[in-house]
């Protein structure tokens, strides 16, 4: 899955960032996290709210 960020993108380098690799490269990787957790939740939701079909 291909994030997008274009918003840390456009900002350019963080000045006052002190990790080892870039703070976009960093930043990344969270949001891929972030988003697949999102991701399942949503699909959780929207499946728990489905009327069941059993009369």
């Amino acid at each position: 899955m291909k994030i997008e960020t274009p918003i840390l993108k456009r900002l350019g380098p963080v000045p006052f960032w002190r990790g080892r690799e870039r703070c976009l490269d960093a930043l990344e990787s969270v949001y891929k996290r972030a988003a697949e957790k999102a991701r399942r939740a949503l699909l959780a939701s929207a499946s728990a709210s489905k009327p069941s079909r059993g009369r």
